[in-house]
């Protein structure tokens, strides 16, 4: 039923283990198939890779140079896989034994028009406060149930909720049909690939007919744990090919935003009203803060 997709980049030994031991322990395991894509440098690979996946019996993929960051390691995942639905799962991430069967048991009560499910997620991220140092908060990741009401009874208004408020890829999966349909990751974009691809599976209710708008469906479940780190991507870290590219990265991550909002520019003022939305829905929090500095 699942191809399962976990994309690697420098990630540490002790980070993989739990997240392949979190596969390998799921309640539903029928019809699954693990692709492992790794595209670690050489000079960065600090243990065998290839013989830690196989021994779990996944398949082990090298990154092959004609598909480009994390993006592309996703999309050849699912380019070697077949089954109808794709799970991810970051290679820092990792799953709670029951999410596989929880997101199956949605996928089957789910209206046809409903392309992408996901859930909540544990997480921590950093604090840094001047007097007492560096701490870390505990919180849920992606739950927003005072907006979710609104999916419920306006499903063509996912693609401003997942605007303003985007699950992680760890706790999403997509329909293989649709996410092929829709040419899968914009291997273009360093960042904000994961949303990016969610807003043009959705559609944009301001360019579409209500009949033709995708579903989203959100589980009220916390499905795993989400790593949020001085490593990440987000964070300008090291834990992607974003870190090797020949450019300046604050540049680069300025680009990515730019063309992000070209192709999805926020709505207006008036056009907020004009659908009804309630105060915040469309507010970009992605699930935590970001590491701060308190005084």
């Amino acid at each position: 039923m699942f191809d399962i997709i976990i994309p690697i980049f420098r990630i540490s030994e002790e980070f993989l283990v739990r997240a392949l031991d979190s596969v390998k322990n799921q309640s539903y395991t029928q019809g699954i198939e693990v692709f492992v894509i790794d595209g670690t440098p050489e000079k960065y690979k600090e243990y065998d890779t290839q013989s830690l996946v196989n021994s779990y019996g996944f398949n082990y993929l090298v990154q092959e140079p004609t598909y480009k960051l994390v993006g592309g390691a996703r999309n050849q995942g699912v380019n070697a896989g077949n089954n109808p639905y794709l799970a991810f799962l970051d290679g820092d991430d990792y799953w709670y034994q029951s999410y596989l069967e929880e997101m199956k048991l949605s996928i089957e009560e789910s209206d046809e028009k409903v392309k992408v499910w996901s859930c909540a997620l544990d997480c921590e991220f950093p604090v840094y406060s001047s007097s007492t140092g560096m701490h870390k908060i505990n919180r849920v990741y992606g739950y927003y149930p005072e907006y979710l009401s609104v999916l419920e009874t306006h499903p063509h208004f996912a693609y401003y909720f997942l605007m303003g408020h985007p699950p992680a890829p760890t706790g999403t999966i997509i329909e293989r049909n649709v996410f092929i349909e829709n040419n899968g990751y914009d291997e273009e974009l360093g960042i904000i690939e994961d949303t990016e691809l969610l807003l043009r599976i959705v559609g944009d209710p301001r360019k579409k007919n209500v009949e033709e708008i995708n579903h989203y469906s959100f589980i009220h479940y916390v499905g795993g744990y989400h790593y949020i780190g001085q490593e990440n991507t987000t964070n300008r870290g090291t834990q992607s090919g974003v870190s090797e590219l020949d450019c300046d990265i604050y540049t680069y991550f300025e680009e990515n935003g730019r063309k992000f909002r070209n192709r999805h520019p926020r709505p207006t003022a008036e056009e907020v009203l004009k659908e009804g939305l309630p105060e915040g829905f469309l507010e970009s929090t992605e699930g935590v803060m970001r590491e701060r500095v308190l005084t």
